[in-house]
Protein backbone atom coordinates (compact mmCIF):
# COMPACT_ATOMS: atom_id res chain seq x y z
CA UNK A 1 0.00 0.00 0.00
CA UNK A 2 3.10 2.31 0.65
CA UNK A 3 3.96 1.85 -2.69
CA UNK A 4 0.69 3.13 -4.37
CA UNK A 5 0.42 5.77 -1.98
CA UNK A 6 4.07 6.81 -3.58
CA UNK A 7 2.86 6.78 -7.24
CA UNK A 8 -0.05 7.92 -6.26
CA UNK A 9 1.45 11.00 -4.85
CA UNK A 10 3.90 11.72 -7.17
CA UNK A 11 1.26 11.35 -10.35
CA UNK A 12 -1.04 13.98 -8.47
CA UNK A 13 2.47 16.46 -7.85
CA UNK A 14 3.11 15.79 -11.91
CA UNK A 15 -0.65 16.40 -13.00
CA UNK A 16 -0.58 19.42 -10.89
CA UNK A 17 2.57 20.65 -11.72
CA UNK A 18 1.27 21.03 -15.57
CA UNK A 19 -1.25 22.70 -17.24
CA UNK A 20 -3.36 19.63 -17.37
CA UNK A 21 -5.35 20.01 -14.18
CA UNK A 22 -5.27 23.97 -14.82
CA UNK A 23 -6.92 23.81 -17.84
CA UNK A 24 -8.98 20.62 -17.19
CA UNK A 25 -10.84 21.51 -14.14
CA UNK A 26 -12.17 25.11 -15.80
CA UNK A 27 -12.82 23.74 -18.76
CA UNK A 28 -15.28 20.65 -17.30
CA UNK A 29 -16.91 23.81 -14.90
CA UNK A 30 -17.75 25.67 -17.86
CA UNK A 31 -18.87 22.62 -19.76
CA UNK A 32 -21.16 22.10 -16.98
CA UNK A 33 -22.23 25.79 -15.83
CA UNK A 34 -22.43 26.88 -19.52
CA UNK A 35 -24.89 24.07 -21.33
CA UNK A 36 -26.66 23.38 -17.68
CA UNK A 37 -27.50 27.21 -16.78
CA UNK A 38 -27.46 28.65 -20.39
CA UNK A 39 -28.36 26.22 -23.08
CA UNK A 40 -30.62 24.74 -21.08
CA UNK A 41 -31.98 26.87 -18.21
CA UNK A 42 -31.23 24.73 -15.44
CA UNK A 43 -33.52 27.24 -13.46
CA UNK A 44 -36.35 27.22 -16.03
CA UNK A 45 -37.86 24.02 -15.87
CA UNK A 46 -40.00 24.97 -12.51
CA UNK A 47 -38.40 21.37 -11.34
CA UNK A 48 -36.10 20.81 -8.50
CA UNK A 49 -34.25 18.66 -10.61
CA UNK A 50 -30.11 18.25 -11.40
CA UNK A 51 -30.82 15.96 -14.18
CA UNK A 52 -29.64 18.10 -16.58
CA UNK A 53 -26.65 19.61 -14.80
CA UNK A 54 -25.73 15.23 -14.61
CA UNK A 55 -25.95 15.18 -18.24
CA UNK A 56 -23.68 17.63 -19.15
CA UNK A 57 -21.21 16.92 -16.63
CA UNK A 58 -21.43 13.12 -17.50
CA UNK A 59 -20.56 14.25 -21.35
CA UNK A 60 -17.69 16.39 -19.96
CA UNK A 61 -16.29 13.28 -18.46
CA UNK A 62 -16.71 11.16 -21.54
CA UNK A 63 -14.64 13.89 -23.60
CA UNK A 64 -11.84 15.13 -20.63
CA UNK A 65 -11.37 11.77 -19.13
CA UNK A 66 -9.17 10.49 -21.95
CA UNK A 67 -7.15 13.64 -21.76
CA UNK A 68 -6.19 13.03 -18.27
CA UNK A 69 -5.69 9.55 -18.47
CA UNK A 70 -3.79 9.82 -22.21
CA UNK A 71 -0.47 10.56 -20.30
CA UNK A 72 -0.47 8.11 -17.49
CA UNK A 73 2.04 5.36 -19.38
CA UNK A 74 1.94 6.73 -23.01
CA UNK A 75 4.21 9.49 -22.03
CA UNK A 76 6.94 7.51 -19.57
CA UNK A 77 6.89 5.25 -22.35
CA UNK A 78 7.85 7.41 -24.77
CA UNK A 79 10.19 9.02 -22.62
CA UNK A 80 11.67 5.67 -21.27
CA UNK A 81 11.31 6.20 -17.69
CA UNK A 82 9.11 3.64 -17.43
CA UNK A 83 11.35 1.03 -17.69
CA UNK A 84 13.40 2.85 -14.73
CA UNK A 85 9.73 3.04 -12.98
CA UNK A 86 9.35 -1.39 -13.75
CA UNK A 87 12.67 -1.60 -12.26
CA UNK A 88 12.10 -0.48 -8.76
CA UNK A 89 10.45 -2.86 -6.13
CA UNK A 90 6.53 -2.38 -6.82
CA UNK A 91 4.67 -4.40 -8.83
CA UNK A 92 2.64 -3.63 -11.92
CA UNK A 93 -0.70 -3.59 -10.25
CA UNK A 94 0.71 -0.71 -7.44
CA UNK A 95 1.95 1.05 -10.77
CA UNK A 96 -1.59 0.68 -12.54
CA UNK A 97 -3.61 1.66 -9.42
CA UNK A 98 -1.19 4.54 -8.12
CA UNK A 99 -1.64 6.33 -11.33
CA UNK A 100 -5.56 5.50 -11.79
CA UNK A 101 -6.11 7.10 -8.53
CA UNK A 102 -4.23 10.24 -9.03
CA UNK A 103 -6.04 10.55 -12.40
CA UNK A 104 -9.89 9.83 -10.64
CA UNK A 105 -8.63 12.02 -7.65
CA UNK A 106 -8.69 14.94 -10.52
CA UNK A 107 -11.78 13.92 -11.74
CA UNK A 108 -13.33 13.59 -8.12
CA UNK A 109 -11.84 17.23 -7.02
CA UNK A 110 -13.64 18.84 -10.58
CA UNK A 111 -17.08 16.83 -9.54
CA UNK A 112 -16.68 17.93 -5.96
CA UNK A 113 -16.71 22.24 -7.13
CA UNK A 114 -20.23 21.70 -8.54
CA UNK A 115 -21.88 21.21 -5.50
CA UNK A 116 -23.29 24.84 -5.34
CA UNK A 117 -25.36 23.54 -7.70
CA UNK A 118 -27.02 20.99 -4.85
CA UNK A 119 -26.52 23.85 -2.16
CA UNK A 120 -28.64 26.51 -4.44
CA UNK A 121 -31.14 24.09 -5.56
CA UNK A 122 -31.27 22.98 -1.44
CA UNK A 123 -31.61 26.94 -0.77
CA UNK A 124 -34.28 27.92 -3.79
CA UNK A 125 -36.38 24.51 -3.49
CA UNK A 126 -37.45 21.13 -1.61
CA UNK A 127 -35.84 18.58 -4.00
CA UNK A 128 -35.63 15.15 -2.81
CA UNK A 129 -32.32 14.25 -1.63
CA UNK A 130 -32.44 10.84 -3.32
CA UNK A 131 -31.78 11.73 -6.95
CA UNK A 132 -29.32 14.55 -5.96
CA UNK A 133 -27.39 11.53 -4.19
CA UNK A 134 -28.00 8.91 -6.44
CA UNK A 135 -27.20 11.25 -9.30
CA UNK A 136 -23.38 12.42 -7.85
CA UNK A 137 -22.70 8.22 -6.86
CA UNK A 138 -23.57 7.79 -10.52
CA UNK A 139 -21.55 10.41 -11.84
CA UNK A 140 -18.27 9.40 -9.67
CA UNK A 141 -18.82 5.84 -10.66
CA UNK A 142 -18.84 6.72 -14.42
CA UNK A 143 -15.96 8.68 -13.62
CA UNK A 144 -14.09 6.01 -12.40
CA UNK A 145 -15.29 3.54 -15.26
CA UNK A 146 -13.52 6.42 -17.76
CA UNK A 147 -10.43 6.39 -15.64
CA UNK A 148 -9.85 2.71 -15.94
CA UNK A 149 -10.82 2.44 -19.73
CA UNK A 150 -8.33 5.88 -19.97
CA UNK A 151 -5.52 3.94 -17.56
CA UNK A 152 -5.72 0.40 -20.33
CA UNK A 153 -5.83 2.28 -23.36
CA UNK A 154 -2.92 4.50 -22.03
CA UNK A 155 -0.89 1.57 -20.72
CA UNK A 156 -1.58 -0.21 -24.37
CA UNK A 157 -0.13 2.42 -26.77
CA UNK A 158 3.03 4.39 -26.85
CA UNK A 159 1.10 7.95 -28.62
CA UNK A 160 -0.74 9.90 -26.32
CA UNK A 161 -2.90 10.65 -29.17
CA UNK A 162 -3.90 6.80 -30.05
CA UNK A 163 -4.27 6.76 -26.11
CA UNK A 164 -7.18 9.20 -26.18
CA UNK A 165 -8.57 7.99 -29.48
CA UNK A 166 -9.29 4.77 -27.82
CA UNK A 167 -10.09 5.84 -24.06
CA UNK A 168 -12.70 8.16 -26.15
CA UNK A 169 -14.27 5.04 -28.46
CA UNK A 170 -14.30 2.80 -25.85
CA UNK A 171 -16.17 4.89 -23.64
CA UNK A 172 -18.58 6.44 -26.16
CA UNK A 173 -19.98 3.20 -27.44
CA UNK A 174 -21.44 2.00 -24.29
CA UNK A 175 -22.47 5.62 -23.13
CA UNK A 176 -24.14 6.36 -26.43
CA UNK A 177 -26.05 2.80 -26.88
CA UNK A 178 -28.18 4.12 -23.62
CA UNK A 179 -29.61 6.71 -25.66
CA UNK A 180 -30.06 4.62 -28.93
CA UNK A 181 -32.25 1.46 -27.28
CA UNK A 182 -35.29 2.28 -29.11
CA UNK A 183 -33.51 1.22 -32.14
CA UNK A 184 -32.40 -2.17 -30.74
CA UNK A 185 -33.82 -5.67 -31.77
CA UNK A 186 -35.51 -7.06 -28.63
CA UNK A 187 -33.59 -10.01 -29.14
CA UNK A 188 -30.53 -8.10 -27.54
CA UNK A 189 -32.48 -5.21 -26.14
CA UNK A 190 -31.70 -7.07 -22.26
CA UNK A 191 -27.94 -7.69 -22.83
CA UNK A 192 -27.11 -3.98 -24.76
CA UNK A 193 -29.03 -2.21 -21.46
CA UNK A 194 -27.25 -4.12 -18.97
CA UNK A 195 -23.84 -2.94 -20.91
CA UNK A 196 -24.98 0.91 -21.47
CA UNK A 197 -23.33 3.09 -19.21
CA UNK A 198 -25.93 5.56 -19.53
CA UNK A 199 -28.80 2.58 -18.21
CA UNK A 200 -26.84 2.55 -14.73
CA UNK A 201 -26.32 5.88 -14.48
CA UNK A 202 -30.18 7.12 -15.14
CA UNK A 203 -30.85 4.62 -12.46
CA UNK A 204 -28.65 6.21 -10.15
CA UNK A 205 -29.64 9.15 -11.20
CA UNK A 206 -32.98 8.66 -10.70
CA UNK A 207 -32.67 7.99 -7.00
CA UNK A 208 -32.80 4.01 -7.37
CA UNK A 209 -29.58 3.04 -5.32
CA UNK A 210 -29.31 -0.48 -6.60
CA UNK A 211 -26.14 -2.77 -6.19
CA UNK A 212 -25.94 -3.99 -9.19
CA UNK A 213 -25.11 -0.73 -10.37
CA UNK A 214 -22.64 -0.40 -8.53
CA UNK A 215 -21.60 -3.91 -9.11
CA UNK A 216 -21.76 -3.24 -12.69
CA UNK A 217 -19.03 0.35 -12.74
CA UNK A 218 -17.15 -1.91 -10.15
CA UNK A 219 -17.02 -4.63 -12.67
CA UNK A 220 -15.47 -2.46 -15.91
CA UNK A 221 -13.31 -0.60 -13.57
CA UNK A 222 -11.50 -4.14 -12.37
CA UNK A 223 -11.51 -5.25 -15.79
CA UNK A 224 -9.93 -2.42 -17.37
CA UNK A 225 -7.33 -2.00 -14.67
CA UNK A 226 -6.66 -5.69 -15.38
CA UNK A 227 -5.77 -4.77 -19.36
CA UNK A 228 -3.47 -2.18 -17.96
CA UNK A 229 -1.81 -4.47 -15.86
CA UNK A 230 -1.61 -7.48 -18.19
CA UNK A 231 -0.44 -4.66 -20.80
CA UNK A 232 2.57 -3.41 -18.05
CA UNK A 233 3.53 -7.44 -17.56
CA UNK A 234 4.22 -8.18 -21.73
CA UNK A 235 6.15 -5.04 -21.61
CA UNK A 236 8.12 -6.27 -18.74
CA UNK A 237 8.26 -9.81 -20.27
CA UNK A 238 9.39 -8.68 -23.83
Amino acid sequence: MQNVLAIFRRELASTFDSPLAVIVVPVFLFIVGGFSLFFQDLLAGGQASLRPMFFWAATAFLLLIPAVTMRLFAEEKRTGSLELLVTLPVTEGEVVLGKYLAALALILLALGLTFTYPLTLLVLADPDPGPLVGGYLGLALLGAAFCAIGTAASAMTNNQVISFLVALLVGLVPFASGYALGQVPAAVLPVVQYLSFEYHFNNLARGVLDTRDVLFYGSVVGLALHVAVSALERRRLS
